[in-house]
């Protein structure tokens, strides 16, 4: 009844006429005016324009006969994970809003990952961090605006040495030829992790970068490294060689000694020390590992390499460098650094803004990192628990947290790694939100349907708003049961009597039939009529038809991050990507075709 009233009150002439009329007026400066009369929602304006929602009628009024009510989700089934999914545009970053909201309030550790750059979900963060009394825990991260971003290092921290190779691997090509190619990228990376890390050295991806076009600087530093070493240096005192200084010039000039045509680029003073160690009795694995790769002919080294050094340039070159691979010791910056331990440990809200707009390759390089370390935190928490390494009485205060992740276009972020994440992560409390728009992108992304499958088989409850693919609509569409419906079929009939002799003239019948027909529950194009913010909710065995409430109130951003948002609303959004369609009024202006000319 609703929305026969509706469609019945957009037919008056009187509609019409307003309709017509505030077109009109918005063409010129005097009568703006009245068109902003004309279009107010007001209970003193009966002639407001009828708010443009799409979708049918029909899937509209899903509930209201019975009455609708609030429908929401237990938090024991968001950690079986959830996957949002829908077109561009029908509202699936407002879902995110309500979502992270209820996470900030419900005092969990929230990481929300924004590929676009949304500049109301930032806000949306910061308002409901400052509510809840959760500000000092509240920081933000944006490739795009590296001045006031905070700083964070996606190879710097992991449990085992091997951890950052897999990290810088990961990104590379892995298919046909080029699996060879990355298995050197991998031991290559390795090797300068093993050495950096006994030198104390932080890893960072300018270091990687560094030591990876020239591994010699490293080989001589770690081979010094390791002649101060007691048994390294009782070992040289043993052969008589008191001073390794003079001896490795000893070396250089011995004309018996050259390098070979191989090493003939080498850096000299390392190949001397190099010759030096092979004097030695011991052996360590570093620098065996260090000096096979030293040995190799740098041309050719280079070229078995060579598809690193592209995803190195992509971060570490301009002011993103500053921001993946931070001054630790230059105590002047204000940007904070952090790392996932530190954020899970005290309960952090972080906002991740990776800028895909702008550069796509960069920021799915720093997202997929980014997955990459949170998985292996994940199995760290899994092991040892939240706050490995710190005492066991401030263990004991840390007050237990879900890790909500919200993961924004996941497809463009994530890789091979995201698979264990889903399918582990939920025993070391992470729970998954992920956001996408049709089961393509995830098949593009994983390569193939076996682990877009693994991916999707392991998001518990599913939020299916407006989509166009069918493929992603069977998604939800092929896990509902088929339902019976009921028939009433009208039959009547009469047959004429044709004896003589019967007093009867005619025979009627009539019948009233019932069939029943089993039909499925949805249609797919059921989804591809559905309106911007709602969706249909599958959890556990209920389906559920909802609309996605607004959150509207407003409040005073800090001097940083309105600058932030506003140049966010600037750049990423449009007057074509509107956000509040609830508001928007339909208006045509018409041109004279001398004025278009």
């Amino acid at each position: 009844e609703e929305f026969r009233y509706i469609r019945e009150r957009a037919e008056t002439k009187t509609y019409k006429l307003a309709r017509k009329v505030e077109s009109i007026a918005r063409q010129f400066l005097l009568t703006r005016s009245i068109a902003w009369c004309l279009s107010r929602e007001h209970y003193l304006n009966p002639l407001a324009p009828i708010p443009y929602v799409e979708g049918k009628p029909e899937i509209h009024a899903v509930g209201l006969y019975e009455g609708e009510e609030q429908i929401s989700i237990r938090q024991n089934e968001r950690v079986a994970h959830t996957f949002v999914v829908g077109t561009t545009r029908v509202g699936k970053t407002r879902l995110a809003e309500i979502l992270v909201t209820q996470d900030i309030h419900n005092n969990e550790v929230v990481i929300v990952f924004d590929p676009k750059g949304d500049a109301d979900l930032l806000k949306r963060m910061y308002i409901e961090a400052k509510k809840a009394g959760r500000l000092d825990q509240f920081k933000v991260f944006h490739l795009g605006y590296p001045d006031i971003s905070a700083r964070y290092n996606p190879v710097g921290s992991f449990m085992r040495v091997t951890e950052p190779a897999s990290r810088v691997a990961g990104q590379l090509p892995s298919e046909g030829q080029s699996a060879t190619f990355r298995e050197f990228v991998w031991r290559y990376i390795n090797v300068i992790s093993k050495a950096a890390t006994v030198l104390g050295k932080r890893i960072s991806y300018e270091l990687l970068l560094s030591y990876g076009s020239n591994i010699d600087p490293l080989v001589d530093e770690y081979l010094h490294y390791l002649f101060k070493q007691p048994k390294f240096a009782k070992e040289l005192r043993s052969q008589g060689i008191h001073n390794v200084k003079k001896r490795i010039e000893e070396i250089l000039d011995d004309d018996n000694i050259r390098p070979d045509k191989a090493q003939a680029s080498r850096d000299k003073q390392t190949w001397a020390a190099t010759k030096l160690y092979a004097q030695l009795n011991i052996i360590d694995t570093v620098a065996d590992s260090l000096i096979k790769t030293f040995e190799y002919e740098k041309t050719f080294y280079d070229k078995l390499v060579a598809s690193l050094f592209p995803f190195l340039e992509k971060v570490t070159t301009g002011p993103t460098s500053e921001l993946l691979s931070p001054d630790y010791e230059n105590i002047k910056d204000p940007r904070p650094i952090f790392d996932w331990d530190e954020i899970i440990t005290t309960g952090g809200i972080v906002y991740i803004g990776l800028d895909a707009l702008s550069d796509a390759d960069v920021a799915q390089a720093v997202g997929n990192s980014m997955f990459a370390d949170l998985t292996s935190t994940a199995g760290s928490i899994y092991k040892f628990g939240v706050g490995s390494g710190i005492p066991e009485e401030i263990i004991k205060k840390l007050k237990k947290r879900k890790i909500c992740i919200h993961a924004d276009e996941f497809n463009e972020l994530v890789g091979k790694e995201f698979i264990p994440m889903a399918n582990k992560a939920g025993g070391a409390n992470f729970q998954l939100t992920v956001y996408t728009q049709t089961l393509s992108d995830i098949v593009a992304r994983f390569g193939d349907h076996a682990r877009a499958g693994q991916v999707i088989g392991n998001l518990g409850t599913m939020i299916m708003m407006r989509v166009k693919e069918p493929a992603t609509a069977e998604l939800l569409t092929k896990r509902l049961p088929q339902v019976e419906v009921n028939h009433m079929t009208f039959d009547t009939g009469a047959n004429d009597d044709v004896t003589p002799e019967s007093d009867v003239d005619f025979r009627s019948s009539t019948r009233l039939r019932k069939t029943t027909q089993r039909v499925p529950l949805l249609e797919i194009n059921d989804l591809d009529d559905l309106p911007k913010g709602q969706a249909f909710v599958k959890m556990g065995g209920t389906l559920n038809k909802v609309r996605i409430p607004m959150l509207n109130d407003d409040h005073t951003l800090p001097k940083d991050l309105k600058f932030l948002t506003d140049r966010m609303r600037e750049t990423y959004q449009s007057a074509a990507a509107n956000d509040e369609w609830y508001k928007t009024t339909d208006f045509t202006v018409d041109y004279q075709w001398e004025d278009a000319v």
